[in-house]
């Protein structure tokens, strides 16, 4: 899965660097010291929901997999599919059957051969 960057956006990252560098050229107890706080956060909190967006743009893709293949797949086939790494598909699959929208086939099985089908 390729990562792409909106460039109509500033990452989170550079918001948090910039508020975190001009924190440290004002003076601490100032007007300016406290706003370059708060862009600091305002970047920290930008790029935790860019991750949570991450994650939920690849749980749709498992699922979107998984309703082409109405027998289940193994996590292996789900992440050759989707060109991502065994452990990925198996966080994505844990979150997605902790909400009851996948089911795992069948208990015991190494990571990779692990089958998962949509849940009735």
């Amino acid at each position: 899965m390729k990562l792409t960057i909106d460039p109509t956006r500033i990452p989170g990252p550079a918001i948090a660097a910039l508020g975190a560098l001009n924190a440290f050229s004002v003076q601490p107890g100032s007007a300016a010291f406290a706003l370059s706080l708060c862009v600091t956060v305002s970047g920290l909190l930008s790029t935790f929901d860019d991750i949570h967006e991450l994650g939920l743009r690849r749980d749709r893709k498992v699922i979107a997999h998984l309703a082409k293949v109405p027998d289940g797949a193994r996590v292996r086939q789900i992440g050759n599919a989707l060109d991502l790494a065994d452990r990925t598909v198996a966080r994505s699959l844990d979150r997605l059957a902790a909400d009851g929208l996948v089911v795992l086939e069948a208990e015991g099985e190494s990571l990779p051969m692990r089958s998962y089908r949509l849940a009735d």
